[in-house]
């Protein structure tokens, strides 16, 4: 290396990892945002076809079947591809979700697009993806760089999920869909081919920013750690997953049903799109501050913490539908800000957490047998919301029940985090 470019190199150690959490944010902002904005075209869809809501719900069950099943394989693809190759190729996946989405004309065609494609093409895209190489660019800052990333998720809904809403408006369901697709493959897949990589080393750099690791209790990015074999023998690892399953339920059927929910309490579909823009708003600075929290005070109490507050917010919502006068408005942006903490809690500590018990060579494989309950849990939430919501002509019961269920996270967290008292 000569001299002019060892000035070069420590400059491009200072900024490459601020660029690498950089795309990771917008994929993840993109690609959730495309997905949530679900409950847009749910109301779209349900008034064209006249399907039931627990019908058109099903699509997204569906397509968290497929991300179930393909989170291990992907894992994998990502321990041997790197995220180059395997982000850019589930964004063309699930852009060619959207487009069959788009040209439906009926069940099949619906549930092949939304379900499968778009549900094997987001499998790629998440923050547990993400986790399989931040996790390898940052190690004592693991927890700041998750959340960070994960903040992007905010932004998507944010930004995505009422641009979806004035896209249908303005050009109809369908080329909403095609739209979402063209942003997927000429904004995320060219940025992570170009610019991703999957460990500091291959472009001579260390984690960290160049900080030595050491003191922090956590295991480096060099650890071999368990292969997935040994991770699927430890208790810790079922008892953790059942947690996962049980805390993204709740989250996932507030998601999809928000708008819905919103716009059953009397409110216009433009009203109910904004709150949950509006958890969007709220969700980007809580991931980053979630993040910050867990590197203080431990995971675990983070997510306690969080899951309270999305509890809370469950409270407030299903309290809007009963509510008059100046309290429906207090209700109507009083639930938001505690969904997006709740959110955070989810997204940003379900890797961090994972990343803490299982991180090492074999690392993207066991996160993406951990995505398998994430996954389910996505697919159950709003099925499940649709379901009970056709049976009783309300969400009172799919909330309490989702309220429940993240009380039930909290337990199984932390009873699998104790040991390390993370």
């Amino acid at each position: 290396m000569t001299m002019r470019s060892v000035p070069a190199q420590s400059a491009r150690q200072r900024w490459y990892p601020w660029l690498v959490i950089a795309i990771s944010f917008l994929t993840v902002g993109i690609a959730f945002g495309a997905r949530n904005a679900f409950a847009v075209f749910l109301i779209e869809v349900v008034e064209e076809f006249h399907w039931s809501r627990g019908l058109a719900s099903g699509a997204i069950m569906v397509g968290a079947i497929l991300w179930t099943l393909a989170a291990p394989a992907i894992g994998m693809l990502l321990d041997r591809f790197g995220p180059r190759l395997v982000l850019p190729a589930g964004a063309f996946v699930m852009a060619a979700g959207f487009v069959l989405s788009g040209l439906a004309r009926g069940v099949l065609e619906f549930y092949l697009g939304m379900g499968v494609l778009v549900g094997i093409g987001f499998a790629a895209l998440p923050m547990t993806s993400q986790a399989t190489f931040l996790s390898n660019w940052f190690v004592r800052r693991r927890g700041m760089a998750i959340g960070a990333a994960a903040a992007g998720i905010g932004f998507g809904i944010l930004a995505v999920v009422p641009l979806t809403q004035r896209l249908v408006a303005a050009y109809g369901w369908r080329n909403a869909y095609f739209i979402l697709a063209a942003i997927l493959v000429f904004g995320v897949a060219p940025l992570n081919y170009f610019f991703q990589r999957r460990t500091p080393q291959e472009l001579g750099l260390e984690p960290d920013f160049g900080e030595a690791p050491a003191g922090t209790g956590r295991h480096t990015a060099s650890a071999d750690g368990p292969t997935l074999r040994a991770a699927l023998k430890d208790w810790r690892f079922w008892i953790f997953s059942v947690g996962v399953l049980a805390g993204a339920i709740p989250l996932h059927l507030v998601l999809i049903h928000q708008v819905a929910a919103v716009n059953d309490a009397g409110f216009s579909r433009e009203v109910a799109a904004l709150a949950l823009g509006l958890i969007g708003l709220f969700t980007a600075p809580a991931m980053v501050v979630m993040g910050f929290i867990a590197d203080r005070i431990g995971s675990r109490r983070a997510y306690l913490l969080g899951s309270a507050s999305l509890i809370a917010g469950m409270v407030l919502l299903m309290m809007l539908p009963h509510a008059a006068g100046a309290s429906r408005t207090w209700l109507l942006y009083g639930f938001p800000p505690f969904i997006a903490f709740g959110f955070s809690s989810r997204q940003s500590l379900y890797p961090t957490m994972a990343a803490d018990l299982f991180h090492g060579k074999s690392f993207g494989a066991i996160i993406g047998a951990v995505a398998l309950f994430i996954g389910a849990g996505a697919g159950i939430g709003p099925w499940l919301g649709g379901v009970l919501h056709d049976r009783s002509g309300s969400y009172d019961s799919a909330l309490a029940l989702a309220s429940a269920l993240a009380l039930v996270s909290i337990a199984f967290i932390w009873a699998a985090c104790a040991q390390r008292g993370r």
